[in-house]
């Protein structure tokens, strides 16, 4: 698994040099950059996906910390890393906009170094949560993808609770092609019941996965 990395971005190189140091007296990996452009290079040149949490300076140059929080939505690393701000008192309206946008949280200069380390133990479980359930999501979307198109279709009814034979008129398939299905839906998601079905669709759904909601026959 690859370890979580402090993925700290800041174009002063003070700053970069003390959180730097400070965080490794906690045992914490850490990864400097001294802008936007030289982050998401080494980002996009890995053939590893990143683990662990990002600090933004707010005011950089070229990119801005608010353009490269947008680059790594772009990338997809927005939802599986949560991203810490560091701004200016004046800076404050731009570093809430974007937590709207998703960020974990932001720091206001000059932070207080405890205060700084407990937000980053903070993101980092939360990065960790957020990873299991990426991990779930990819697993139960692998799971899906080896059923059949037919098969997908059924599973809203079949997690409804409908009989073989109301599927059967509904789908314009024999009973016997539904207990078929059933049969193989349930084994190839490991599941046992109806209701069980029911909240692997629902979590299905919150992962993106399309899910027919119709029972209009292929």
């Amino acid at each position: 698994m690859t370890e979580q990395t402090v993925f700290l971005c800041d174009d002063d190189e003070g700053v970069r040099s003390s959180i730097s140091f400070l965080l490794r007296q906690h045992g914490l990996r850490v990864a400097t950059y001294a802008s936007g452009p030289e982050l998401l290079a080494v980002l996009d040149a890995s053939t590893v996906s990143p683990r662990g949490i990002f600090i933004l300076d707010v005011r950089m140059e070229p990119l801005s910390g608010l353009q490269v929080h947008e680059a790594l939505i772009a990338r997809g690393l927005g939802a599986r890393m949560p991203v810490l701000f560091l701004s200016g008192h004046g800076d404050i309206p731009m570093a809430v906009s974007a937590m709207a946008r998703g960020a974990f949280n932001f720091v206001e200069k000059p932070y207080a170094n405890d205060d700084l380390v407990q937000l980053i133990y903070s993101a980092m479980e939360l990065e960790v949560q957020w990873h299991g359930r990426m991990a779930r999501h990819d697993a139960l979307r692998q799971l899906i993808a080896g059923l059949s198109r037919q098969q997908v279709r059924l599973m809203p009814l079949v997690a409804a609770g409908e009989l073989n034979k109301t599927i059967a008129w509904k789908m314009e398939l024999s009973v016997r092609t539904v207990e078929e299905h059933r049969r193989k839906i349930f084994d190839r998601l490991h599941l046992h019941s109806a209701a069980e079905l029911a909240t692997l669709l629902a979590e299905a759904r919150v992962a993106g996965i399309d899910i027919p909601r119709d029972t209009e026959a292929p």
